[in-house]
C-alpha cells in the first residue's frame, strides 16, 4: 500500500503544475503535455515488460529495481533544464514506478487466497487514491512558494521508504524459469505506440501534412500490426493474445483503453481550465482536484463492499454510466463558468474511476492462473496507460493555447464521447461471470 501511494503521490499537483512549467521552460502545450505523455507511454510499455520479467524472475525484485530507479530519477527530474531532459528524466522514473504496479498486484495474488484478492485490491486502490490527496496538502504550497521542482524531490521521499521497508518485508513470488523473454514483441510494441502518440500530439503545431507527422502515422500501424505478428508465432509472448479470447478479458481491456482516456484526459486538462478561466494559483487549483482522488478512494471502497450477488455486468454498467454522467457535468461547467459543476464532475468521474477499475482487476485475478497474474495486470495496466496518453494528447490538440470556455467545453466533450464507447463493451460480460466478493473492513 505505501508503493502504491508513493507511486501516485505527485499526480495531482503535477497536472495543476503543467501551466507553471510550460511557462518556465518557455514552451507550448502541446510539448510540455509529454511531461504527462511520454511517461504514461513509458508507464504502459513498462507494465507488461515488468509483470513478464517479474513472471520469470520473481515480482520482489522487480519491485524493489523499480523503485530504486524511481527514487533516483525524481531527483534528477527536479534538475532538468529543459523540456527534453525534464521529459526524460520523468519517464524513466515512471518507467521504475510501472515496475511496481503490476508486482504489487502479483503479490497480493500469490499470498492471499481467491476469495480475499478483490478485497486486497480495493484497498491497494484506496491508497492509490489517497496519496495524491496527500500530494496536494504538501506539494501544493511547496511549489506556489519554492517552485515545481520542489514537487519532484519531495516525490523520491516516499519512493525511498516504499523502497527500505520492501527489502526486509516482501518475499520473493515463484519463478518461471521454463520460459523466455519477448524481446521482438517489446521492440515493435514500443515503436509503434511511440510512433502513434507522436503522430497524434504534432497534428495540431506542425499541421497534418507535416513529413514527419504522416510518416508516424502511416508506420504506427505497421509496427503494430508486427507485434501482432510476432505475438502469434513466439512460443512465450509478452502479450498472451489468448488471454483475449474470453469475452470478460477482452471487454476488460475495452473497457480499461476507453475509461482511462477519458478519465485522465480530462484530468490533465482540468487545471488548466481553472488557472486559465479563474485564474487560480497551483496550491488552489490542486485543492480543488483533490475531490477527484477522494471520489476514486471512495468509489474502490464501494466497489469492494458490493456483495456476490452482484455480477460484473452489472457493476460495470454502473461504473461506466457514473463516468458518462460525470463528463457531462464537466463539459458544461466551463461553458457555465461554475466551479460547482466542475467540482460535481471531479467527484463523480472519480467515483466512477475507483469503481470500475477495482472490479475489472479482481475479476481478472481471479480469472487467470496464478502464475500469469503479472502480465495479465501488466496488459491491462499497459492499456490504461495507452488510453491515458491518446486521450491527453487529443484533449491537449483541442485546447492548445486557448483560454475561450467554449473551447474548453469542446476539449472536455472528446472526454464525453470517449466514455460513450465504454458501453457497447458491457455487452461482453457473461451475466454468471466472476463476482466481486464481500471486503475486508476499511
Amino acid at each position: 500500500m505505501v508503493g502504491v501511494a508513493a507511486t501516485s503521490f505527485p499526480t495531482t499537483v503535477l497536472v495543476a503544475s503543467l501551466e507553471k512549467i510550460r511557462v518556465d521552460m518557455h514552451t507550448d502545450l502541446a510539448t510540455i503535455s509529454w511531461v504527462q505523455v511520454a511517461p504514461s507511454i513509458g508507464f504502459a510499455l513498462g507494465m507488461p515488460l515488468f509483470g513478464k520479467l517479474g513472471d520469470l524472475y520473481g515480482h520482489r525484485r522487480i519491485y524493489v529495481l523499480g523503485f530504486g530507479a524511481a527514487t533516483v530519477f525524481s531527483v534528477l527530474t527536479a534538475l532538468a533544464w529543459n523540456p527534453l531532459s525534464l521529459i526524460v528524466a520523468r519517464t524513466v522514473s515512471q518507467i521504475g514506478g510501472g515496475a511496481t504496479g503490476t508486482a504489487a498486484i502479483a503479490l497480493v495474488a500469490a499470498q492471499l487466497p481467491a476469495d480475499r484478492r478483490a478485497r486486497a485490491i480495493g484497498l491497494l486502490n484506496v491508497a492509490g487514491g489517497i496519496a495524491p490527496a496527500l500530494g496536494v496538502v504538501i506539494g501544493g504550497p511547496a511549489v506556489d512558494a519554492i517552485g515545481w521542482r520542489a514537487l519532484f524531490v519531495i516525490q523520491a521521499v516516499p519512493a525511498f521508504i516504499a523502497w527500505s521497508m520492501a527489502l526486509p518485508l516482501l518475499k520473493e513470488t515463484a519463478r518461471r524459469p521454463d520460459v523466455s523473454f519477448d524481446r521482438a514483441g517489446a521492440f515493435t510494441l514500443g515503436v509503434g505506440v511511440t510512433s502513434a502518440m507522436f503522430a497524434i500530439n504534432r497534428i495540431r503545431p506542425w499541421g497534418i501534412g507535416n513529413p514527419f507527422v504522416i510518416a508516424t502515422m502511416v508506420f504506427a500501424p505497421l509496427a503494430l500490426a508486427t507485434f501482432i505478428r510476432t505475438e502469434q508465432r513466439v512460443r512465450w509472448p509478452l502479450l498472451p493474445l489468448h488471454y483475449l479470447r474470453p469475452r470478460s478479458f477482452s471487454a476488460s481491456a475495452t473497457t480499461t483503453l476507453f475509461m482511462q482516456a477519458s478519465f485522465i484526459g480530462s484530468f490533465v486538462l482540468a487545471p488548466l481550465m481553472l488557472q486559465r478561466l479563474f485564474g487560480y494559483s497551483v496550491a488552489k487549483t490542486s485543492l480543488l482536484l483533490i475531490t477527484r482522488p477522494f471520489g476514486f478512494s471512495f468509489g474502490a471502497w464501494v466497489a469492494g463492499q458490493h456483495h456476490s450477488s452482484r455480477s460484473v455486468k452489472k457493476l460495470q454498467i454502473f461504473g461506466n454510466g457514473m463516468l458518462i454522467v460525470g463528463s457531462a457535468f464537466m463539459v458544461i461547467g466551463p461553458v457555465d463558468r461554475s466551479i460547482w459543476l466542475i467540482e460535481i464532475g471531479l467527484v463523480v468521474t472519480g467515483f466512477a474511476n475507483g469503481y470500475a477499475r477495482t472490479v475489472i482487476y479482481a475479476l481478472v485475478a481471479d480469472t487467470v492462473d496464478t502464475a500469469d497474474v503479472g502480465i495479465a495486470t501488466g496488459v491491462l495496466n499497459m492499456l490504461a496507460q495507452l488510453g491515458s496518453a491518446t486521450g491527453t494528447t487529443i484533449m491537449s490538440a483541442v485546447i492548445a493555447d486557448s483560454y475561450l470556455a467554449s473551447t474548453m467545453g469542446w476539449a472536455f466533450g472528446v472526454a464525453l464521447l470517449i466514455a460513450l464507447l465504454t458501453v457497447p463493451a458491457v455487452s461482453f460480460y457473461n451475466t454468471r461471470a466472476a463476482r466481486v466478493p464481500a471486503p475486508l473492513a476499511p
